[in-house]
C-alpha cells in the first residue's frame, strides 16, 4: 500500500468518523451528512425506550446504535443479523449475538417481550415473513419498536428493496394484529430534502475518493452543516407526506 492509498485510508476510517461523530451514531455531530436522520432516530428511541421490557430483541441490529438507549429497561437484549450480509461488521463486537434471518427466527412462539425492528424491512426481499416472524415470536401483549423509511435514498445496496407509505404500513400492521400505540413522522420536508442532497454530494464525489476525503473535506463537511441546520428550519414546518421515515410503537393484540 502506497503513501496516498494510507492517507486516503487514514481519512476515511479515522478523520472523518472523528469529524462527524460517524461511530457514535445516533449521536453524530451536525457536520454528518445523516444527521438529520439520526437525530430522529434518537429522538424516537428516547420516546420508546419506556415500552422496552423483559427480554428485548433487536432484528438486523447492524452494530446495534440503539442498544444503550434500551438495554437498562432490558432483563436480557438479545441482538440478530444475517450472517451473509452484514456480520462482519459486528459479530465480535456483542455478547448475546446470534446469527439468524429475519425470515428465520431461531426463537420460540411467544417468548420475546420486546422486539426492535427499526430500518430492517426495507432490506428484506419477503418482508412480510420477517414481520410474521418478529409477531410469532412475540408474547401476546408485547411491545414492537419498527422504522420504516418513506422517501429515502438506497442505501446499503443491493439489499434494499422496499419503501413503505404511512397507508400501506397501517394496513400492513393490521393484518398482523398489532395495534399502533404512537406514531412519529421521523422528519419533514427538510429532513428528506437536505439528507438526500447529502447523500448525493458524498456519493457522486466518490468518482474522486482521495480527493473528497482530503483537501475537499472542509468544504463538504460545511455544506453538510448548513444542509442540516437548513433542514431543521425546513423541518419546523409540518408536511407528513414528505416524511423521509415512519417510527410506530406497537402492541400484539392478546
Amino acid at each position: 500500500m502506497n503513501r496516498v492509498e494510507k492517507f486516503s485510508n487514514f481519512c476515511a476510517y479515522t478523520l472523518i468518523p472523528l469529524l462527524t461523530g460517524a461511530k457514535k451514531a445516533p449521536d453524530v455531530y451536525i457536520t454528518d451528512g445523516f444527521y438529520l436522520n439520526w437525530r430522529q432516530m434518537k429522538h424516537s428511541m428516547h420516546k420508546a425506550k419506556e415500552y422496552a421490557t423483559g427480554v428485548c430483541l433487536d432484528i438486523g441490529a447492524g452494530k446495534a446504535p440503539y442498544k444503550h438507549y434500551l438495554e437498562s429497561h432490558c432483563k436480557n437484549y438479545i441482538i440478530t443479523d444475517s450472517e451473509t450480509t452484514h456480520s462482519h461488521m459486528f459479530k465480535d463486537s456483542h455478547t448475546n449475538f446470534v446469527i439468524a434471518e429475519a425470515t428465520l427466527l431461531p426463537f420460540d412462539n411467544e417468548s420475546i417481550d420486546t422486539v426492535i425492528l427499526t430500518q430492517v424491512l426495507e432490506h428484506v426481499f419477503d418482508y412480510e415473513k420477517a414481520l410474521r416472524e418478529a409477531v410469532r415470536v412475540m408474547k401476546k401483549e408485547g411491545v414492537m419498536l419498527l422504522s420504516v423509511p418513506f422517501i429515502y435514498q438506497a442505501h446499503a445496496t443491493p439489499y434494499d428493496y422496499h419503501r413503505f407509505s404511512e397507508y400501506g404500513l397501517k394496513i400492513l400492521l393490521q393484518t398482523y394484529e398489532l395495534e399502533v400505540l404512537e406514531w412519529h413522522y421521523q422528519g419533514y420536508l427538510g429532513t428528506t430534502l437536505f439528507s438526500i442532497i447529502n447523500g448525493f454530494i458524498w456519493e457522486k464525489l466518490a468518482c474522486i475518493r482521495s480527493l473528497r476525503n482530503s483537501v475537499l473535506l472542509p468544504f463538504i463537511l460545511t455544506i453538510f452543516t448548513c444542509n442540516n441546520v437548513f433542514g431543521l428550519i425546513v423541518d419546523l414546518i409540518p408536511a407528513k407526506h414528505f416524511s423521509p421515515n415512519f417510527f410506530v410503537i406497537a402492541r400484539k393484540k392478546a
